[in-house]
């Protein structure tokens, strides 16, 4: 298992992301569900999940 820390490059939203290589994922893309863009694109060869874990400021939503 390996965690690491990811930050949307368009909000501001930061995320914690777990990455487990023993259990096989789903193919396909992560959004933020904040601001909608693309995090990341899966290739399916691996468990993928991610947590919100800091919320941008409306500040910088509305800038």
């Amino acid at each position: 298992m390996k965690k690491t820390d990811v930050t949307c490059s368009n909000c501001g939203a930061g995320f914690r992301r777990i990455e487990l290589w023993s259990k096989p994922g789903d193919k396909g893309e992560y959004h933020c569900p904040v601001c909608d863009s693309a995090l990341e694109v899966f290739d399916g060869t691996k468990l993928i999940a991610y947590r919100l874990t800091i919320q941008p400021s409306t500040r910088a939503l509305v800038n």
